[in-house]
């Protein structure tokens, strides 16, 4: 097991290598660790619920009382009051649940209590983890489906190798979207270099599923191991069902590492030229195409590409403002703002519906900031005279 100050420590490092919270649950959460229950606070607890299991006592009495954790978090556990100075409680606080558990006892409200268990976390969609306090499978958790599909089933045989469990694939989801960039551009900060090097182990123990066969093929490529990633990446299309895109996009990605812009050029068009491609790998196949064009000196047809890119992200101004960006780049103020209109114009840019009114200042605002930051008055000018025309006309 697990040191529980070492657990602290994974938790800052999730925080400091998902700053973005893509990770499930973690816009939720958001990594944050409530200060522990003191004794004081626990012995209340235990007087109202009887004796916790010593996992779950030491985990919120030296980690956190609630707050990053699997699914959506931690349950914030309340404290129950003591109403009654005392005294015996009030039967009417005590009551039956309706739906039938394996563990047979009495739920208290305001305690999160449900036939002898306590609400651990919320998975979504109904469902929820339950921590056992009492009874002879008391520390196990299990899963609770009842609300949906009428099952209950084990989840994991102790708190922490369930909070244990949630870190690891933390890691490893990480891992999987962040080891192909890391391979090719490098590792942003010490703490994703620090997250690559607890992950390895991770991935290898992981099985060979094709998925993390890909990711272990990046964490070879990162260490220039050509022919270890090219062989995880064999196995990994021979376990994968329609995985020649993907290969191709692997194999790409090699070349342009080993410094082979044309290997890496001819390998993403390979891949594109499919008619299996779904958005996620085309964009991917067009990024590598696109900077293994730049490297080989085709900047036109770079730009080509990422045009097409930006066409297709209707959800998001990043390829947009590069876009234009580019366009800036080469003086050419008309093509960059029919880059930011046709960005503009795309209904969900803004990651949801909004106004045209909303999407136009969205779109160009940052840019003719760019602009005017850079003395370049006289473009950042026609710019907003577009972004006049565009509204007035609406």
């Amino acid at each position: 097991m697990r040191s529980l100050p070492a657990i602290r420590d994974r938790i800052r490092l999730l925080a400091a290598i998902d700053t973005d919270h893509s990770l499930f649950g973690a816009d939720a959460h958001e990594y944050q660790l409530a200060p522990p229950l003191t004794e004081a606070e626990l012995a209340v607890l235990e007087a109202e619920l009887g004796e916790l299991p010593m996992e779950y006592r030491r985990f919120v009495r030296t980690v956190a009382a609630h707050g990053a954790g699997p699914y959506y978090g931690l349950e914030e556990l309340r404290v129950p009051e003591d109403p009654t100075g005392g005294q015996p409680p009030d039967p009417s606080r005590v009551f039956r649940c309706e739906r039938a558990t394996p563990y047979d006892a009495p739920c208290v409200p305001g305690a999160h209590l449900l036939d002898g268990t306590l609400v651990l976390a919320d998975q979504g969609c109904g469902g929820r983890s339950l921590l056992v306090v009492r009874g002879p499978r008391a520390g196990e958790v299990w899963s609770d489906w009842t609300c949906e599909e009428g099952a209950i089933a084990p989840e994991a045989p102790s708190l922490m190798a369930w909070y244990e469990r949630w870190i690891e694939r933390a890691l490893l989801d990480w891992c999987e979207r962040t080891a192909p960039r890391i391979a090719v551009e490098g590792p942003r900060s010490p703490a994703e270099l620090e997250a690559i090097g607890i992950s390895y182990e991770l991935v290898e123990r992981a099985g060979h599923h094709s998925t993390m066969l890909r990711t272990l093929g990046y964490l070879h490529l990162r260490e220039r191991r050509f022919a270890d990633a090219e062989a995880a990446f064999a196995r990994a299309a021979q376990a994968a069902e329609q995985a020649r895109p993907q290969h191709a996009l692997d194999r790409a990605r090699v070349a342009l590492v080993r410094g082979d812009a044309g290997a890496a050029i001819a390998h993403a068009r390979r891949g594109l030229a499919g008619d299996d491609l779904g958005y996620a790998t085309r964009d991917e196949l067009r990024d590598v195409l696109e900077y293994a064009l730049v490297s080989a000196g085709y900047r036109d047809d770079a730009l080509e590409v990422l045009d097409q890119r930006a066409a297709e992200r209707t959800f998001s101004f990043d390829l947009h403002h590069r876009l234009a960006r580019e366009h800036l780049a080469r003086n050419d103020v008309g093509e960059a703002g029919a880059a930011l209109e046709r960005a503009a114009r795309m209904g969900n840019i803004l990651g949801r519906p909004a106004s045209l009114d909303d999407r136009v200042p969205a779109s160009f605002d940052p840019i003719i900031s760019e602009l005017r930051a850079a003395g370049r008055h006289v473009d950042a000018d026609a710019l907003a005279a577009r972004v006049t025309l565009i509204l007035d006309a609406n």
